[in-house]
């Protein structure tokens, strides 16, 4: 068993996809055979194929399974003598390629047919590596505001909001001195309504109010393909000249705050996905453009125990976490807060006057103190709030 690897400049690399496109010839990418390797027999259908195999040199540090996958999945193509595969890699990953996969040989650098000029060098690079608008957290003067923030904006969850603060002042020099660490990590556990995506959205409205918020719910990502529903499809398949759902949702985000719900849904392609994005501080879609993340905050929540989370979650990955807290239920006098809060924001809204005796009115009529789950009681409180605005407008 021997291979031939060619390797490009990922400078070129958005051309040479575009002009393999034309040739209809398809670039595979290691995570998609990760995702369809059940499937293998039904997705090499053409005559002619090239397979990318970057991504999988880049997450072999981190994952000891990667070599063993790869090497499968080659002897797999080897039996599908109707297609002819071209190994390509990365210039600045083919070294470490052949240091550990002794049956792969350095071939040539791909030939790309681009002229470049000074008029559009600086576009060229730009389709590959693209730094997101966004609002670092470390750049704002002090946390002082963003304390005064969560406790004017979040009730309850004292504890968290004391080590969110100790965690971002060392997050800050880190990222802004040492040059050290990309993105703050937020992994927030406990029960379904506990306010955990509250969190996130808050930290959202502090950095940026006008924006719309990133957020990926995982359960909508529990499929074969959902690597690449997440990152983008390969070239050559349906949806691949489209940006994919996490580049156009924080493309129309400017807070710099990504929120990734439902962690508990993730399978092993999307843990990979994010240790690597949490190491390096920035992704390749599938079409090998590199997108910038750092100084993003990005808030996983789960409705994981501690003992789920440790059961569930790789260690490696659960290593790359600044902070993971467990949230629990608001007590009684947090939830009265957490009604009164929430009326507050309707009145402000509505375009009927009412005091703070028909809000204290309002709040009588809510049993907050059996209702724990505070999504069930937002419900509650948008009722009872319309039934009190409907008896008013009818007298």
């Amino acid at each position: 068993m021997f291979y031939i690897v060619n390797y490009y400049k990922q400078a070129n690399y958005a051309q040479y996809v575009e002009e393999r496109r034309k040739k209809d010839i398809n670039i595979l990418t290691f995570p998609f055979l990760e995702v369809h390797q059940n499937n293998m027999e039904n997705i090499f259908t053409d005559r002619e194929i090239d397979l990318d195999l970057t991504s999988a040199v880049k997450m072999m540090d981190q994952n000891e399974a990667i070599p063993y996958f790869l090497e499968k999945m080659v002897c797999i193509l080897d039996t599908m003598k109707d297609t002819s595969i071209t190994f390509i890699v990365c210039e600045k990953y083919l070294e470490p390629l052949l240091n550990v996969f002794p049956y792969f040989s350095k071939g040539t650098e791909v030939e790309i047919e681009v002229q470049t000029t000074e008029s559009n060098k600086a576009e060229l690079i730009t389709e590959v590596h693209e730094s997101f608008n966004k609002i670092k957290i470390v750049d704002k003067e002090n946390f002082e505001r963003l304390k005064k923030a969560l406790d004017n904006q979040l009730i309850g969850h004292e504890a968290f909001k004391q080590n969110i603060i100790k965690e971002l002042e060392v997050y800050k020099y880190f990222n802004k001195q040492i040059k050290d660490q990309p993105i703050f990590s937020l992994f927030l556990l406990g029960p379904s309504g506990t306010g955990k995506t509250e969190i996130g959205r808050t930290l959202h409205r502090y950095l940026d109010d006008d924006s719309p918020v990133a957020k990926i719910n995982l359960a909508n990502y529990k499929s074969e393909s959902s690597l690449s529903s997440l990152i983008g499809s390969p070239p050559g398949y349906i949806g691949s000249q489209e940006d994919s759902d996490l580049v156009r949702k924080i493309k129309i985000s400017n807070a710099g705050v990504l929120i990734i719900d439902e962690f508990e849904k993730a399978d092993g392609a999307i843990h990979n996905f994010f240790l690597q994005l949490l190491e390096e501080g920035r992704f390749d879609d599938a079409l090998g453009n590199i997108h910038d993340l750092d100084g993003y905050i990005i808030v996983f929540t789960s409705n994981f125990s501690k003992e789920d989370f440790i059961k569930e979650v790789p260690s490696e990955l659960r290593s790359r976490f600044n902070l993971v807290f467990e949230c629990s239920y608001l007590n009684t006098d947090d939830r009265k807060k957490y009604v009164e809060k929430s009326i507050k924001g309707y009145i402000e809204n509505t375009e009927e006057e009412l005091s703070q005796d028909d809000l204290e009115k309002i709040v009588q009529t809510i049993n907050y103190s059996e209702e724990s789950n505070l999504r069930n009681l937002k419900k509650l409180v948008r009722k009872e709030f319309y039934k009190y605005i409907s008896s008013k407008i009818a007298k």
